[in-house]
Formats: structure tokens, C-alpha cells, sequence
């Protein structure tokens, strides 16, 4: 019905690219590194999270030159890109092989199923990428050289 505010689903893959604007949040406004040492690329992608052009920041980010960053965005540059097409990539397919798919009247019979895999394969995913970039650009080493970390 035209004009009617319709229900959101809430998926999986809402959560997984939560994660991912909180990590870009906090390479892009580190504290550890003064507003001179952000290049223009960088100043983008805080204005648009900023502004909550969550697209446009994701866009910045896959466009972003790290040669012209600052030593944390160079680290975590080739992380977040890859995290990111995590996120579009389960979102299209939770577009295009459950809602899409889902019958008529559907609840939670249908979908329910369906939100456990993609949860489960959006973990996998992520971890996959983690562990991609483990002893190069993240590490034990590399993250407690620039936060330090308790571990209890």
C-alpha cells in the first residue's frame, strides 16, 4: 500500500555491518593521530559516517589511496575493505535468496531458518578476513603497539 511505513526485518547482516562502522569508526577518528595527519580521502569518509552516509562512506573507503593515509588507516585499509564486501555481499544475497524467496504471509517458520545460516556464514565471513590479514596488518603486536590491551 503506497504510503504505508512497512515493517523492518531485521537481519543478521544488520549486525554484521554494525561491527563494521564501529571499526571503521575507530581507525578513521582515532584519537592517536592529530587532524593534520588525515588526508582528504580519510576526511571524506569521517564527514560522510559523520553525516551517516553510511553508503557513501563505504564508497570512500573502497576508493581511498592508503599511500595517503595515516599509519593506522595504511594498517587497517586492506581489513575494512575486504569487511566491507563482506557486508555487501551477505546483504545481497540475504536480498536475493530470502526476502525475495520468501513466500506470501511468511513468519517465522520461514525465516527464522534462514537468519540462524546467515548469521552463522557472516561470522564465518568475517573471521575468514581476520585471520586473512592476521600477522600482516593485524596482530597482537600491531594492535597493542597503538591500544593498549588487558587481557584478563
Amino acid at each position: 500500500m503506497a504510503g504505508t511505513k512497512q515493517d523492518y526485518l531485521h537481519s543478521p547482516i544488520d549486525d554484521l555491518e554494525s561491527c563494521f562502522w564501529v571499526a571503521l569508526w575507530s581507525v578513521v577518528f582515532n584519537k592517536g593521530h592529530s587532524e593534520q595527519l588525515f588526508s582528504e580521502d580519510e576526511r571524506r569518509i569521517r564527514d560522510n559516517l559523520a553525516r551517516a552516509a553510511k553508503d557513501n562512506a563505504g564508497a570512500c573507503l573502497v576508493r581511498l589511496r592508503p599511500g595517503h593515509s595515516n599509519d593506522i588507516m595504511k594498517r587497517f585499509h586492506p581489513v575494512l575493505v575486504a569487511w566491507w564486501k563482506v557486508v555487501r555481499d551477505e546483504g545481497a544475497r540475504w536480498d536475493a535468496e530470502v526476502l525475495t524467496m520468501a513466500p506470501e504471509g511468511a513468519g517465522a517458520e520461514y525465516y527464522l531458518p534462514h537468519f540462524h545460516i546467515s548469521a552463522l556464514q557472516g561470522v564465518v565471513d568475517v573471521l575468514e578476513v581476520m585471520l586473512r590479514y592476521w600477522n600482516g596488518e593485524i596482530s597482537w603486536e600491531n594492535w597493542t603497539a597503538s591500544v593498549p590491551v588487558t587481557l584478563h
